[in-house]
């Protein structure tokens, strides 16, 4: 029976008629009714599958999506129970995409999770045999991610082509709508096919509750996993005032997402492995919203995506900064596309271009980070001038990138650019100016520029001196990094008074917390303790080493790398009799050193 609507459900009880009367000629419950008058015809099939003697029927009310339930205004929604025999000696199925039908035992139906039931779908549609072990074809079914009408759409095509599965992979990807166009109808699904069954569904959903329609169409432009309320949350221009509406409230936004789980289009993340709990869409449906309901690029819906995604993008002091930074790469990488391929219009969005190249940076992907920190300053140089004060913060930006990843010239040139910028713009005393400073101060020492160095620290340490005073957590790295660069130098005794004020400042700053819970503090004691074991000094450098190995077990953890290189520090103190035996144990790591000592 189809149960599209009430009107096809009226004529299939007149098909079952004809077909009872073809077989059974002499019923008398149906030979004098008029098949032309439905309404007797859906009363006598009913009557005649309530017989005694009619045993072991199976009725499947097929595509029951549109329920009349209570606040549904839907003129097309109907009532199916009329439609059903009174009698238990029978057996009816309902298929529905909605989850509001509650008539008898519900069985949801999942996604092929064996990827060998989905290789055996693709391979009884296309006729192609022996594909179990196929490399292209696992590719192919991994991709449909076990959806049955999917795999068999799939195979359909293949039976009539020579295409091979890699190059259909490769047009389901590039050109996803017209392949589903060009695809032979289903016998079993003859009246739709993969797109339009999403369509009318679609359609339903706009009617009930455009809020929910809207952010379907806005998903084409996130990552099909992971959507989650508060990554969501938004506010801006008038322009944006549905996801305003959407997000003013859990409730809201909950209602949406509800009504898309009950048309089967939206999953919920139930692993609880987030604190707020994501949502995710087939990889067929995300394909459909990318390439049915944006079939035209739109500009707006792409922005909107990217100012959540970067509004959103941490600093490394949020708790737990890891686990969001992680949540929203994948939601990054999908927008990348766009923005380097210049689909998006990136006048005044200058700023999430910054955002994404410090979470690429973060997550460990540096190729991507320094793309999107070039494309920033392109950007802002454009749309802003190269003098421009945001303009110059990318500049640093793209420094910080180019010297952590050890291109050092392209560091030194982006630093010195962004110094005389910024005393231009804002003066010698600035604390951005005073950071560009410090920048080039490190550069020059990682660089063996120590003469040069020590010149840029000195003034370094005096403007912040100056500007935040001597006690300033600024301050103390400026301390921190002279002391450091006076050990390298061999002045002892000006490194000793430098460790000594960064460490007590440090513990002075955080008062009334343990020192021992502050990661710069802990940075300073492993050098101030490298100065003592190398001064002769073993039993106080023990002493310090113990702290900040306490510090870093709280923090990290005992099995951390920090922990471990401190463990073999104090192992060495141990065993070493002599200075020399302790510097043959690596204890003082002087490239290591100067790798990592400056802040």
């Amino acid at each position: 029976m189809n149960a599209s609507d009430q009107d096809s459900l009226k004529l299939s009880f007149r098909d079952v008629a004809q077909q009872v009367l073809r077989y059974h000629p002499s019923t008398s419950l149906l030979a004098s009714v008029d098949l032309d008058d439905l309404s007797q015809v859906i009363y006598a099939v009913k009557a005649w599958l309530d017989l005694q003697k009619n045993k072991g029927w199976l009725t499947i009310y097929d595509n029951y999506d549109n329920p009349k339930i209570p606040g549904i205004l839907d003129p097309s929604a109907f009532d199916i129970r009329q439609f059903l025999p009174c009698s238990d000696q029978g057996s009816i199925i309902i298929t529905t995409r909605s989850s509001r039908v509650s008539q008898g035992y519900r069985v949801h139906v999942q996604k092929l999770l064996d990827i060998k039931e989905g290789l055996e779908i693709l391979s009884n549609m296309s006729g192609r045999k022996d594909i179990s072990n196929d490399v292209d074809a696992i590719k192919l079914v991994k991709e449909l991610d076990g959806l049955p009408l999917a795999l068999s759409t799939a195979g359909a095509y293949l039976e009539h082509v020579t295409t091979s599965f890699s190059d259909y992979l490769r047009l389901y990807r590039a050109s996803w709508l017209k392949l589903q166009k060009f695809s032979p109808q289903l016998s079993s699904y003859e009246d739709r096919s993969l797109y339009t069954t999403w369509q009318i569904t679609f359609d339903r959903i706009k009617q009930q509750n455009p809020l929910a329609a809207n952010l379907l169409k806005l998903w084409a432009y996130f990552d099909r996993q992971d959507i989650w309320y508060e990554l969501l949350r938004h506010t801006s221009s008038a322009d944006d005032e549905w996801v305003q509406k959407l997000t003013e409230d859990e409730l809201s936004f909950n209602a949406a997402i509800t009504l898309l789980s009950t048309f089967g289009l939206v999953d919920p993340d139930r692993s609880q492995q987030f604190r707020s709990g994501g949502y995710s869409v087939h990889s067929c449906v995300h394909s459909w919203t990318v390439f049915v309901l944006n079939e035209e690029w739109d500009d707006g819906l792409a922005r909107l995506a990217l100012h959540c995604v970067a509004s959103k993008i941490p600093t490394e002091a949020q708790t737990d900064s890891w686990i969001l930074s992680r949540r929203l790469l994948q939601h990054a990488i999908r927008q990348e596309r766009a923005i380097l391929k210049n689909k998006m219009d990136m006048k005044g969005m200058e700023w999430a271009l910054d955002k994404l190249g410090i979470l690429y940076a973060v997550e460990g992907k540096p190729a991507e980070a320094e793309a999107m920190c070039t494309r920033a300053l392109e950007s802002k140089e454009e749309a802003l001038g190269p003098k421009h004060t945001s303009t110059l913060d990318t500049v640093n930006n793209l420094g910080n990138f180019y010297a952590k990843h050890g291109k050092l010239a392209e560091a030194e040139t982006m630093y010195i650019r962004a110094l005389q910028g910024r005393e231009e713009a804002l003066g010698p005393k600035h604390i951005s100016t005073l950071d560009s400073v410090n920048n080039l101060g490190v550069l020059y020492f990682a660089q063996g520029k120590l003469a040069e160095a020590e010149v840029i620290c000195t003034r370094s340490l005096q403007g912040r001196e100056e500007a935040l005073g001597p006690k300033h957590a600024l301050t103390l790295d400026s301390v921190h990094n002279l002391g450091t660069l006076y050990f390298v130098q061999g002045k002892l005794a000006e490194a000793e008074a430098m460790y000594t004020r960064a460490l007590q400042g440090y513990e002075d700053a955080v008062a009334p917390e343990p020192v021992s819970l502050y990661l710069p503090a802990l940075n300073t004691m492993i050098l101030f303790g490298d100065f003592l074991s190398q001064t002769g000094r073993k039993d106080t450098a023990k002493e310090i080493y113990a702290r900040a190995l306490s510090g870093y077990t709280n923090i990290q953890g005992p099995s951390s790398k920090r922990c471990k290189q401190l463990e073999n520090r104090l192992q060495a103190l141990e065993v070493a009799s002599t200075e020399s035996e302790i510097e043959q144990n690596e204890l003082a790591e002087p490239g290591a050193a100067k790798s990592r000592s400056f802040k």
